[in-house]
């Protein structure tokens, strides 16, 4: 019965991808937050240019429900489903999505590390030439990449790996020294438990300071900065981006598109 589905889904992917519109050229700094919750999910984020995807993810009966709350689970879609199907589909007519630049799917793990990632790792093995990897001291660029946050996974589960498919949502704070450095992507916190500033007036100089030295840190651990919850306010878009943080947290990405491409 699975496998049946599985082929109906198959053939009707090609089609749904062949009819969904991407943007010519991406956004860099967008960031797609809690996408599945979005109307059009995957497809309105790549209408509008963004780079980076976050998926939340729970492991159930040996599959990666996508859902915000482990509630009714069963009922959930898969990430094979709702991106990777597509994704591939289209990928089989495409060489990129965007040209000569990853897609990053940034995958929230909501159940443990240790049921996760091995779930993770055997649903993309018949699309590993489409994954961005580490291999030694070297990244090996692909369509697509992966980049995996939330719940406990450490460098154990993956270090006798030969190419390593999955990076990192390190530490916000310092240099996360868990992980070789090559395999730390980003860095993620929550934009209220630092800032206070809403948007409006000058930005308190406590806030700035502090995201100076946010900036700073991040420079030095060579990661790509980036706060969740943050208002939807252009003035925050536009001092964060100014200021050095590159991943922008976006719940609406045609308004931010239409922000990033004013003259």
């Amino acid at each position: 019965m699975k496998f049946i589905i599985l082929l109906s889904i198959l053939s009707l992917t090609p089609l749904l991808a062949s009819t969904q519109t991407i943007a010519d050229e991406a956004i860099p700094h967008a960031h797609s937050h809690n996408d599945y919750l979005k109307k059009n999910p995957l497809w309105g984020a790549l209408e509008n240019g963004c780079s980076s995807i976050e998926i939340d993810v729970f492991a159930h009966e040996e599959s990666l429900k996508v859902a915000h709350v482990g509630i009714a689970l069963k009922k959930r879609k898969t990430i094979q489903e709702l991106y990777i199907l597509p994704l591939i589909s289209y990928l089989s007519q495409n060489e990129w999505v965007y040209q000569n630049q990853s897609l990053v799917l940034m995958i929230d793990f909501k159940t443990s590390g240790e049921k996760t990632l091995p779930l993770l790792l055997e649903l993309i093995k018949p699309y590993q030439d489409y994954f961005t990897y580490a291999q030694s001291d070297s990244i090996v660029y692909r369509p697509l990449q992966l980049v995996i946050s939330g719940k406990g996974f450490s460098y154990e589960m993956i270090k006798e790996l030969n190419k390593v498919y999955v990076f990192v949502d390190g530490s916000i704070q310092h240099c996360n020294n868990n992980y070789p450095n090559i395999l730390i992507e980003r860095a993620s916190a929550k934009y209220g438990s630092i800032f206070s500033w809403k948007g409006k007036k000058e930005m308190p100089e406590s806030d700035k300071e502090e995201l100076q030295r946010l900036v700073a840190i991040s420079k030095t651990c060579n990661t790509k900065l980036r706060f969740y919850a943050m208002p939807e306010n252009e003035n925050i878009w536009r001092t964060f981006l100014d200021a050095g943080v590159y991943w922008i947290n976006v719940d609406n990405s045609k308004r931010f598109r239409k922000f990033f491409e004013k003259p």
